[in-house]
């Protein structure tokens, strides 16, 4: 499997998980836009949080590990 900040400085590393983690937000707002009322209301906001950061921390131990 091939890591992917293999190759690129600690700049373009860093640069790179800020981008997926503006990604994981930018999608998530989408997704809150796209909810009628009713549907914001049935949603669990502590779960949609929580996933959030877990899709976040995974995004900063990728790029621990894969640290050049």
């Amino acid at each position: 499997m091939t890591i992917k900040y293999e190759g690129l400085t600690s700049k373009e590393a860093d640069n790179l998980m800020t981008g997926l983690i503006g990604v994981i937000v930018c999608a998530e707002l989408a997704t809150a836009r796209r909810m009628t009322p009713a549907e914001w209301e049935d949603r669990d906001i502590f779960q949609w949080s929580d996933s959030i950061a877990i899709a976040i921390y995974r995004a900063v131990e990728n790029r621990r590990k894969g640290a050049p």
